[in-house]
């Protein structure tokens, strides 16, 4: 049995398992387990509740509104991150454009930007009084005054939307352009010989042969930004009224503002749930979509 055991090479990769089920798994039951219990900062031992925290959590319409929010968020951000990057691989993998280097590194710039860096500017390009977005709009004439981008219920969502797409759509660029890279060269001749146009050739030979790593992307995008909250709490701090309060920036208040460690807990696992429920779905879809 032994020697079975030393030949499957478990050893080699144990002290990695190790390490993944400290810093992964530890956190993610001790999560699961403390949302059954009160645990403030002013208790002295955390109190069994059961489900006490999840009616309570349902019962909240901060937390509700918040689903809401990050569907919004999430979906809507990883919209056009996806559309703006792929069209952006899509036209640098075109011979005729050229200095395609530069371009790289310029559309790369708000990728490698830190989070924190790019928060300000863009606060700065919002600001009502003195921002670059309201001078340009009003300078060409599709506003009449200044617009408060960050304070109003209206568009608070979409102005940081704006910014997470601006930040992540480099990613997916870079990931499709790699993507491309590897379509075979011989099947796109044969498909030109054949008759095939440029509608033709994507479908048939560059499609195919992308797909996988257009869903991986997609999916990628989709749990990181479910996740993230980074230019929410810079830029509105989940306001105006939660207007862009998502779970993430929810579950942030209650643990580090209220100190009400196992509510956050329970929104934690909702939001693991979701995350989950999300995936699975995509995963679902795209498999039967690669078996048809």
């Amino acid at each position: 049995m032994m020697k079975k055991i030393k030949r499957s090479g478990i050893f080699y990769i144990l002290p990695a398992l190790i390490v993944v089920a400290v810093v992964m798994l530890y956190p993610l039951i001790y999560t699961l387990v403390i949302g059954f219990f009160k645990n403030t900062i002013f208790m002295k031992a955390p109190e069994f509740c059961g489900i006490g925290q999840y009616l309570k959590l349902f019962k909240d319409k901060v937390f509700i509104g918040s689903i809401g929010n990050t569907l919004v968020w999430t979906f809507g951000s990883v919209f056009f991150q996806f559309t703006l990057g792929f069209a952006m691989a899509l036209m640098l993998h075109q011979d005729f454009v050229k200095g395609k280097t530069v371009i790289r590194i310029f559309l790369m710039i708000p990728w490698v930007l830190p989070s924190i860096i790019g928060s300000a500017v863009w606060k700065w390009m919002y600001n009502a009084d003195y921002g670059l977005i309201n001078f340009v709009l009003k300078s060409i004439g599709l506003i009449d005054a200044n617009r408060t981008w960050l304070s109003s219920t209206q568009t608070a969502m979409a102005a940081i939307i704006v910014v997470n797409v601006w930040k992540m759509f480099p990613y997916v660029m870079l990931m499709i352009e790699a993507a491309l890279q590897g379509v075979s060269k011989d099947l796109k001749e044969a498909a030109v010989i054949d008759g095939a146009n440029q509608i033709g050739i994507f479908r048939n030979v560059t499609w195919p042969a992308i797909a996988p790593q257009c869903y991986s992307v997609l999916l990628l995008m989709i749990v990181w930004t479910l996740n993230a909250f980074t230019f929410v709490y810079n830029l509105t701090e989940g306001g105006p009224a939660h207007s862009t309060e998502v779970m993430a920036m929810y579950i942030y208040k209650k643990a580090f503002t209220d100190y009400d460690f196992g509510f956050a807990s329970a929104a934690s696992t909702i939001l693991f749930l979701i995350s989950m429920v999300i995936s699975f779905v995509y995963i679902r879809l795209t498999n039967e979509k690669e078996g048809a």
